[in-house]
């Protein structure tokens, strides 16, 4: 875990460095992108949750004490009145329907009324709407009987259930199912960030003559968009907390992981470059070497002749001693 936080860090701050990931499995870059986008799930999980939460607490209060009377079965509720509602501290709309047309046209005009607030929550005949920061959340009454295995038929059963869960439970649980739906969105919006700043990595690569091959690109084009998905994470959060828009943030998104894998492509380049350069002084150096030791050799076979040449004519000038004869030859 203390490597993957390195790794965040390093694909932010260390863009020089980009060039060490070519030396890396695929895999690697991979697994950095899943574990990456399982944090960022698990925190936008958890601000979900927060808000979440306190509706549940403004539900859970509504149902004690202001939900009308009604009957369950088979799936469908049946309230005792028609009720419509507005919470100005939270900015959440309520509507309670005894309306038995639970067709797309009908539920699409109940979207349309309450898109505009913050949170709303619409009970109809046969599930429930939860709207949160302009995202629509749709639960059948089947469903979450299922999920809690509960049996509801009126609302004194659905106060005794809801004291048997509490809201600990359905903020868990609601916790666990918006980290999962979370991870599997963000991975298949990110993915295809990355699939584009891979494209575009690689035509940069190609203008640039570097040759890079698609795989090295996407591999990148992961750490590239590091800090965007970092930056769009946080602007989620401050939305979510203050409502505050940033506009063309999505423009600006992208352009940061552009610029870092321009970035990243021209360091590589220049130090492509400064390898050649190094190669082909060391290869200039071992050139001249080799001509000196052949030049060293040449000389030494040179003087080899030389010394041969003159101890020959040294034999050739050694004087010849005539002796006279003694008469012992007679």
């Amino acid at each position: 875990m203390k490597n993957f936080f390195k790794r965040i860090k390093r694909s932010i701050f260390n863009v020089e460095k980009y060039g060490e990931y070519l030396l890396e499995k695929t895999s690697i870059a991979v697994k950095y992108f899943f574990g990456i986008v399982l944090i960022i799930s698990l925190v936008l999980a958890a601000i979900s949750t927060y808000h979440f939460s306190v509706i549940v607490s403004k539900a859970y209060s509504y149902v004690k004490n202001e939900l009308p009377e009604f009957t369950y079965e088979n799936g469908k509720v049946n309230f005792e009145k028609a009720v419509e509602g507005y919470d100005a501290d939270m900015d959440l709309y309520s509507i309670i329907s005894t309306n038995s047309d639970v067709s797309d046209g009908v539920k699409e005009n109940y979207k349309e009324k309450v898109k505009d607030y913050t949170y709303a929550i619409m009970f109809l005949q046969d599930e429930v709407i939860v709207l949160e920061a302009g995202e629509f959340m749709e639960l059948s009454y089947t469903d979450i009987e299922a999920s809690y295995g509960i049996n509801i038929t009126n609302k004194s059963n659905l106060v005794e259930a809801l004291d048997s869960i509490g809201e600990y439970g359905i903020n868990i649980t609601y916790f666990i199912s918006a980290v999962l739906s979370l991870y599997i969105a963000n991975i298949i919006t990110y993915m295809a960030d990355v699939l584009m700043v891979c494209i575009f990595g690689y035509l940069v690569a190609k203008i640039v003559g570097i040759p890079l091959t698609v795989g090295k690109t996407f591999v990148l084009s992961i750490y590239a968009l590091t800090l965007s998905i970092i930056l769009s994470t946080i602007y989620s959060v401050v939305y979510s907390l203050t409502g505050f828009v940033i506009e063309y943030f999505d423009i600006m998104y992208l352009l940061v992981s552009y610029i870092y894998i321009i970035a990243a492509i021209l360091i590589i380049k220049s130090d492509l470059i400064k390898q050649q350069m190094e190669l082909q002084q060391i290869y200039k150096v071992e050139k001249e070497v080799k001509r000196e030791l052949e030049e060293q050799r040449q000389d030494e076979k040179e003087d080899k002749k030389e010394e041969k040449k003159k101890d020959e004519e040294e034999k050739d000038e050694e004087p010849i001693i005539n002796r006279e004869p003694d008469g012992s030859e007679i």
